[in-house]
């Protein structure tokens, strides 16, 4: 493992947006490596010099793909055969509600700290089949409070990994053993954890997986992965359906769905973001390091939320034990959005949680010991 000063200073040269302020706001998008940008630009450079259309243009598509899927399955422990490209997490989450064959008074655990990603999705089932949906808080017992909701109806558990709003780690794996011994599936939206903590498709035991490109894995925006859990492809089925989601079909009406996740997959996707993608993993497998990367974040989170809390005047909503890459806090008389417009005057770049009336940090790998330090000085110094 290279020294840390070294080793950020060779991440920090190739994010050129951290060298222009204290990124502290990942969970809404990350800053673009240069070898994401450069991907991206020589996709469109190919395209403008040479087509879209042709039997090599097909196959580059193709292949761009394929190589795609299989890096996200090794980055996250998963087979590629179990990845569909998506756009965003909440098209992966849509596409895994969607796919119940839904009746009316079935019901859907959820959490009270979850983003609209999963919410909205639900609000849907709930409103076109009768569904009803239940409210787990995970206070100080995540898996107690989804056991007390279960009963012989519940027919989903869907919840993020890493809240947006109150920035807490939860224990999918701990409650993915409990939904399995009950026979239900778990959906996990993975917006705040893919590229801040270790996400083991395997190890979670979680039956569906939907994240994005765009935050922590620092790729371009309109990409995204799904992983589905291979025991439970065939029972979802397909409510959305396109030339991308089928082996073959014939006019009269039959058509043959591939044996993977690919089914999901419904149409064209732009070429040059998921080009973009691809050289995102490769760059964070091979510059940043998941191992480093993962640690990093852990001890500069820890590191940030324990100093926070020393500050008279805040309150920090993120738990002490289960931090990941979010802190979430309040600092009295002082409202969120002027908090933003505070923090943004001194240089610093974090956003407000509307929801949960706080404001929220990103700390992620780039970030320095200094900047920590100077967004504690910035929150004390606001406060007084």
């Amino acid at each position: 493992m290279p020294p840390d000063i070294n080793h950020i200073g060779l991440i920090r040269q190739s994010l050129p947006a951290v060298q222009k302020f204290i990124y502290m706001n990942t969970g809404s998008v990350g800053p673009l490596a240069v070898d994401t940008h450069e991907a991206i630009a020589a996709a469109q450079q190919n395209e403008l010099n040479h087509g879209r259309i042709g039997a090599d243009a097909f196959l580059n598509k193709r292949t761009l793909k394929t190589e795609t899927r299989t890096l996200l399955a090794e980055f996250f422990n998963g087979e590629a055969d179990n990845i569909a490209l998506t756009h965003n997490t909440t098209e992966g989450v849509n596409l895994i509600v969607s796919a119940f064959n839904w009746q009316p008074g079935d019901e859907i655990i959820t959490t009270a700290v979850e983003h609209g990603a999963i919410l909205l999705p639900l609000f849907l089932i709930r409103q076109r089949y009768g569904a009803v949906i239940r409210i787990a808080k995970p206070d100080e017992n995540p898996v107690k409070a989804v056991r007390e909701q279960l009963n012989a109806k519940t027919k989903l558990i869907a919840l993020s990994h890493v809240s947006f709003s109150t920035g807490e780690l939860l224990p999918v794996a701990e409650i993915a053993e409990l939904a399995h011994r009950h026979g239900i599936p778990v959906l996990v939206d993975g917006a705040q954890a893919a590229g801040a903590i270790p996400v083991d498709f395997q190890a979670l035991g979680v039956d569906y997986y939907s994240l994005p490109g765009q935050k922590w894995l620092c790729g371009p925006e309109g990409t995204g992965a799904l992983y589905i859990r291979k025991e439970k492809l065939a029972d979802l089925k397909q409510t959305f359906i396109g030339l991308s989601s089928v082996e073959e079909y014939q006019a009269e009406g039959s058509f043959l769905l591939p044996g993977s996740a690919r089914r999901f997959e419904i149409a064209s996707v732009y070429i040059p973001a998921l080009a973009g993608l691809k050289a995102s993993i490769g760059w964070f497998k091979e510059t940043v390091i998941p191992e480093w990367a993962f640690t990093r974040i852990k001890e500069l989170a820890a590191t940030a939320r324990r100093e926070l809390a020393l500050i008279k005047g805040v309150t920090v909503i993120t738990p002490d034990q289960r931090v990941a890459g979010l802190i979430s806090f309040r600092v009295a008389g002082v409202k969120p959005p002027r908090l933003v417009e505070l923090l943004a005057e001194r240089g610093i770049v974090i956003r407000k949680i509307t929801e949960t009336n706080c404001v929220r940090a990103s700390i992620n790998f780039f970030n320095t010991d200094e900047e920590i330090e100077q967004l504690i000085k910035a929150i004390a110094a606001v406060g007084i």
